[in-house]
């Protein structure tokens, strides 16, 4: 089976969309990354490299994609405030039209989101959502 790996650009397409979305803004102000910094400020997101594997079909080359966002908020024993995080960050990539670099972007689709507790103190929360999208020349 031919491929085409596009996980780079549609990563990137991925970073430019959480950063410019005017939700999510509001709620991490630009912590949008896909490292994290020895001191982090809370509450922010970061993106795993995406994950590929061969994708064709008639007339198309390229990759199905799994992408897998983190989610990092603290200061509510409850899940309040991971839970509208996780829920901005899915409504900005859920079947997103977004502008790749190279190749295009055919689907995006939100998969699920998993909540746990963050064992950095009482009241940190971690959520990870998951994202499978295909990409094709």
């Amino acid at each position: 089976m031919a491929s085409l790996d596009l996980g780079e650009p549609l990563g990137q397409a991925v970073m430019a969309r959480l950063a410019a979305d005017p939700a999510l803004c509001a709620l991490v102000q630009g912590r949008v990354r896909d490292y994290v910094r020895a001191s982090e400020d809370w509450p922010f997101l970061r993106l795993d490299p995406v994950e590929t594997r061969p994708y064709e079909a008639e007339g198309w080359v390229g990759c199905t994609c799994r992408i897998t966002l983190h989610a990092f908020a603290r200061g509510e024993r409850g899940t309040s405030a991971i839970q509208r995080l996780a829920a901005a960050a899915a409504a900005a990539l859920d079947e997103a039209d977004l502008r790749l670099s190279r190749g295009r972007l055919l689907w995006i689709a939100h998969e699920r989101s998993l909540y746990v507790p963050e064992p950095q103190g009482p009241a940190s929360w971690h959520a990870v959502l998951r994202f499978s999208a295909v990409a094709a020349a």
